[in-house]
Formats: structure tokens, sequence, C-alpha cells
């Protein structure tokens, strides 16, 4: 039987909340995960499966994405998983992925700073986006 994205979001929000993974997500200097994009809408249309899962993770250590999507997909048994690594050099994709479903957090409350601060770049550098959409206009 083939899953879908929400059951995978079920699944590993599960084996998150057991706290099955923390060794596991240590151990790939993970500190901050969450869920976004259309899995994570209230609006989105319950009636149609969203076409993948979209995880937003920040590493606090050294990046292990090919680890962590390997990790995902173990735990989920669903494959069509995409990772945006959070790093605070792109404002519009870190704060989409960090206004998404909080996932885990190393660090009680990181997860509301990570948030904070991410919308705080996007909104700082929306004259710069802006400029760009008018330049290259010309």
């Amino acid at each position: 039987m083939t899953i879908g994205a929400r059951e995978a979001l079920d699944r590993l929000r599960a084996a998150l909340d057991a706290g099955e993974l923390d060794p596991d997500l240590e151990a790939l200097h993970v500190d901050l995960m969450s869920a976004f994009g259309s899995v994570a809408r209230r609006h989105s249309d319950a009636n149609s499966e969203p076409a993948d899962l979209d995880i937003g993770v920040r590493f606090d250590g050294p990046v292990r994405l090919l680890e962590v999507v390997n990790l995902l997909v173990d735990t989920t048994g669903y494959d069509n998983i995409d990772v945006a690594v959070v790093t605070g050099e792109h404002p519009v994709l870190d704060a989409e992925a960090m206004g998404g479903i909080p996932l885990y957090e190393r660090v009680s409350g990181a997860f509301a700073e990570a948030q904070m601060a991410a919308i705080g770049h996007l909104w700082d550098t929306a004259k710069f986006r802006e400029l760009d959409r008018k330049l290259l206009a010309r």
C-alpha cells in the first residue's frame, strides 16, 4: 500500500513525539525541523493529497543532508520528501520553512527564535527583492 504525504507527516510526528529519532537527529547535528508547504497549510484542500512532504532542517554542525533524508524515508515509508536546509542565507525559503509546523527542536524555544529571525530577515530584505524585480522587468 502506498501512503501519501499527510500520512507520512503523521508517522514522522508520532516518531518524533515518542522521542524515537532524538539520538539520530543529535548524531546528525539537527537543531530544528519543521514541515511546511502544502501538507502544512491549513487552507489546503482536504480532499486532495499534497504532491510531496516538505521538511525544513537546520543543522548546528556539518550538513548531513543525505543521512537526514534517509532517516525520514526510513521513518515514514514515504520517499517523496523534499528537505530544505535552513541557513539564514535565504530569507524567503527560511521564512517559509520556519513558518510551518514545528516538528523538532533540540533546545526548547529555538524554533520560535528561528521563526522570528527568519521573518525579520524576510521583512528586512523585502526592499531588495522588489528592487531586483524592477531591474529584471526592464
